[in-house]
């Protein structure tokens, strides 16, 4: 049985995908490089968001990239919705006992606004933000919540989600909503894919 239950947030939960996709071709034209569709954003972007940038914007600098980000982004936290059946999931996981955690990379300032807008922060035992690699993490939460691997999962929308679950040996789940198409999630063959996360309360 699944006790325990570790969220991705944008594409899981957040209906973030077109503001960064904004956010994102703003920094692009900032030095000077045409804008990118969002099919081409979906095919070339991927966790660590440092490698995408470093093979599209080879000259920026991380230090540049944060301060262009924080610009372009910051007026799109007022606007960002959940995704549907996201708070009806995180209801779903309170009632039933489960345990839920945040393992995100976005940025802490932004999941906060975002949250605390939404009314879904108190859901979250511990949100771990602004992440860069998750599966550096995902073992040390485990041990420090002392999460039984066998009864907790993992739900995120990218192929990087996929791998940090089966780094830290939990259920590796997949939903469409969010930045990785199917054809890029089902090279990393993830053990469950779900249309969405009301699909994965259904399953639960």
């Amino acid at each position: 049985m699944i006790r325990n239950v570790i969220l991705d947030w944008s594409g899981t939960l957040a209906d973030d995908l077109s503001s960064v996709l904004t956010a994102t071709n703003n920094i692009f034209v900032e030095y000077g490089r045409d804008p990118l569709s969002l099919e081409e954003f979906r095919e070339h972007f991927r966790l660590p968001f440092s490698s995408f940038y470093t093979d599209l914007l080879p000259e920026a600098t991380a230090e540049g990239l944060e301060e262009l980000y924080e610009r372009f982004f910051h007026g799109f936290n007022d606007s960002i919705e959940l995704l549907h059946g996201a708070r009806d999931f995180l209801e779903f996981c309170e009632t039933t006992g489960r345990r839920s955690f945040l393992l995100s990379s976005i940025k802490t300032s932004h999941f906060n606004i975002q949250a605390d807008r939404l009314g879904v922060k108190r859901f979250f035992e511990v949100a771990y933000t602004q992440v860069m690699d998750k599966r550096e993490n995902i073992r040390a939460i485990l041990k420090t919540h002392q999460l039984d691997p066998a009864e907790t999962m993992f739900v995120g929308d990218m192929v990087h989600d996929i791998e940090t679950a089966r780094h830290g040996g939990v259920l590796d789940v997949a939903v469409l909503t969010g930045f990785d198409r199917i054809e890029k999630l089902l090279i990393a063959k993830p053990t469950i894919i779900a249309r969405d996360i009301a699909a994965v309360q259904r399953l639960l």
